[in-house]
């Protein structure tokens, strides 16, 4: 793909560059490339990150953040995100830095259709949001490996719903083992279509072996 003169290269988007270090990435949060250092945080911020379930100690916390980074007034995010701890069928975990929440990933289970035409039921990612300070460190990966584990031992099956736009989001869950489904018009992204994904328990172990 031609760069435009005068644009910024960080904006130039090469898929395959971009599958090779999100591929790279996991390996090191699956412990395969230990004898290199995680990426750290900038200078001045905790080096340490916690991924923890929400608790209701977070709440505050997690409501201000996502205020803050989507630009959102608070209305019922409370509700909604104490609703991830009492309810069965969803979670939410949370990556914290002083005690304070910098990112959050969550999984519920919707019945058929809920997630759009001709979805499954069963269990699906949603809602990863990582404070803009803190991307590209390996929080959506450490979110999205949590947020597998409580959904595999609950159920041999996970579902993905994203927009054919989101290009970053999908390669992430392609190194992940996700293989698209099918496709279907959405007005939820400005592709105008949403991508269904699924990933199995047997194909998501083996990365935890090697």
């Amino acid at each position: 793909m031609r760069r435009r003169v005068g644009a910024p290269l960080a904006f130039v988007f090469r898929p395959y560059t971009c599958a090779l270090w999100l591929k790279r990435l996991i390996g090191k949060v699956l412990g395969r490339d230990a004898h290199r250092p995680p990426p750290q945080p900038a200078d001045g911020m905790v080096r340490s990150v916690q991924i923890e379930p929400l608790t209701e100690a977070d709440v505050s916390s997690a409501v201000q953040f996502a205020v803050r980074v989507l630009r959102v007034k608070p209305g019922d995010l409370g509700e909604q995100f104490a609703s991830d701890i009492t309810d069965d069928l969803r979670h939410m975990f949370v990556a914290k830095a002083s005690g304070q929440v910098v990112a959050y990933g969550r999984v519920v289970e919707l019945a058929a259709d809920e997630a759009g035409p001709g979805t499954p039921a069963g269990c699906y990612l949603s809602g990863v949001l990582v404070d803009p300070a803190w991307r590209r460190r390996g929080i959506a990966i450490q979110l999205t490996q949590a947020r597998l584990r409580w959904a595999f031992a609950r159920t041999d099956k996970v579902f993905y719903v994203t927009g054919a736009d989101n290009v970053a989001s999908l390669y992430l869950h392609a190194a992940f083992g996700f293989r698209e489904m099918k496709r279907f018009r959405s007005e939820r992204s400005a592709a105008g279509v949403d991508v269904l994904s699924q990933l199995a328990r047997t194909a998501y172990e083996p990365m935890l072996r090697t």
